[in-house]
């Protein structure tokens, strides 16, 4: 069956509106035929990544080099970068963008950064100029054509933010997921296939949780008070993500008894530890989620009788930190690691994020041979430098940067056998099994791994390696966070 088409979608089909929307619009409804969807959605933001452009793809060389590079979205915007007068700002009011990716563009050459460093004894990397050349080249081309190129994996934080019930189309996870729970809009986990296409029409297929009927929570997942009170750091409040998505066993849920403040670091990696755990990326945070004033609503009218409810204890949390390090007993001083890189910033780091690493390291210095990187967005990258956090990360022996994601790098041919300490769930999901060792914690242990070299994870996680009777049985006599973070 058709899709019905506005007069505006029908004549980009028909060419009207140029060749490159005809183009694009082809391949969008060929999409939606194949999924029988029934009408297209006008789109205000397109999430994708910046292309590496090559004239020559096939040389030997250069191919050898983007098989390591590249995603394998670069070769879908050739035949677009070919025609005339290709443009995405044009009256459906599309805001796109790309996903950070390689380097960033003035540092290319300074060391001490993710695209170019070396662990002295350990090895070292340095991305590949002709790709940086190329990554340029492609995001010269999308300037051209009207992208705004914001490279950040977050931009409906504070570049383009969607409003309730618009449509969205990002190819990143931790995007849509935040998108879709906390702002209200909708979008899929897109592929880069069709958000190439959706930039230059507007428009996409309406389909997967763009429609109630998939948005709807299928179960509860509540915390109890214990761990609703205890959140404390980023790496608390993505792993409280990931026993989310693990409580649910990959079904969307309504989230009970969450706290009444949460900040965005709090909000952004509880969501952007979820999404790697979940079919569909979105979560109902009730109290939060724009669309679910109420269970009834998450639920979408039609909350069974009886539904099914799972609970996340403390335990939960100190269980999943356990098992994102791969150690057991719960982390404690005997059980302290040598570090190579500590990382903050995956999604991008927020600039709350941002100025408590600068607090946490000021009047500090970071261990010769170790790196110490935050990576944020523009936004909160000249924020940083206009408000002095950056230059406090900087005198430390830190770095601080934007338009680019380690994640984005091929951290596969990073060198082998050296250890990286983060507080993002994320980065030890999409890193995991590259040669690398990963060890997760929260920003004042990460800070002083950074500092002395040796990952201790805090006194506080002592308390909760308690079984839980004897932990409420001696929270008087030693209140909880009481313990100082051991250097």
């Amino acid at each position: 069956m058709a899709m019905k088409l506005t007069t505006h979608q029908q004549e980009m089909l028909d060419g009207k509106l140029g060749d490159t929307k005809k183009f694009c619009m082809e391949k969008l409804v060929d999409f939606g035929e194949a999924i029988e969807a029934k009408e297209m959605v006008d789109l205000v933001l397109v999430l994708n990544c910046c292309p590496i452009y090559s004239n020559d793809r096939q040389n030997p060389e250069t191919k050898k080099k983007l098989e390591m590079y590249d995603l394998g979205h670069s070769p879908l915007y050739d035949p677009i970068f070919a025609m005339k007068d290709a443009h995405v700002a044009d009256d459906t009011g599309t805001q796109c963008g790309n996903d950070p990716y390689l380097a960033q563009f003035d540092k290319v050459e300074e060391k001490g950064y993710p695209w170019n460093f070396e662990l002295p004894g350990k090895g070292s990397f340095k991305v590949d100029p002709e790709m940086v050349t190329g990554l340029k080249a492609g995001y010269d081309k999308l300037t051209e054509h009207g992208w705004l190129n914001w490279m950040s994996c977050q931009p409906q934080v504070n570049t383009c933010i969607p409003k309730m019930g618009e449509y969205c189309a990002s190819s990143e996870s931790s995007a849509a997921a935040y998108i879709n729970t906390i702002l209200g809009a909708r979008t899929n986990r897109e592929s880069p296939i069709n958000t190439v296409y959706a930039a230059y029409t507007g428009c996409l297929p309406k389909y997967g949780t763009h429609l109630d009927e998939n948005r709807a929570a299928k179960c509860i997942v509540e915390l109890d008070d214990e761990t609703r009170d205890n959140m404390q750091g980023a790496g608390d409040w993505a792993a409280l993500g990931a026993c989310l998505a693990e409580k649910a066993e990959n079904r969307i849920m309504a989230v009970l008894n969450l706290p009444k403040k949460m900040g965005p670091t709090a909000t952004k990696q509880i969501v952007s530890a979820c999404s790697p755990g979940m079919n569909d990326p979105i979560m109902h945070l009730m109290g939060y989620t724009p669309e679910s004033p109420t269970l009834e609503a998450a639920f979408k009218g039609k909350m069974p009788k009886n539904p099914e409810r799972f609970t996340v204890t403390m335990d939960d949390v100190v269980e999943m930190f356990r098992h994102i390090n791969n150690i057991a007993p719960a982390p404690g001083p005997e059980r302290a690691k040598p570090v190579d890189i500590v990382i903050f910033g995956c999604p991008v780091a927020t600039f709350e994020e941002v100025r408590e690493v600068a607090r946490l390291v000021k009047g500090r210095k970071v261990k010769p041979g170790v790196m110490l990187w935050v990576q944020t967005d523009t936004a909160n990258y000249h924020m940083a430098h206009h408000y002095g956090d950056a230059q406090i990360i900087e005198e430390a022996g830190g770095k601080i940067f934007h338009q680019t994601c380690m994640c984005m790098n091929p951290v596969r041919h990073y060198p082998q056998g050296i250890t990286i300490a983060t507080d993002s769930f994320k980065y030890v999901k999409l890193g995991g099994g590259f040669g690398m060792a990963w060890i997760f914690g929260n920003p004042p242990a990460l800070v002083n791994a950074a500092v002395t070299g040796v990952f201790t994870p805090s006194a506080r996680w002592d308390y909760f390696a308690k079984p839980r009777h004897d932990r409420l049985a001696s929270e008087k006599e030693r209140p909880l966070y009481s313990q100082p973070f051991v250097d």
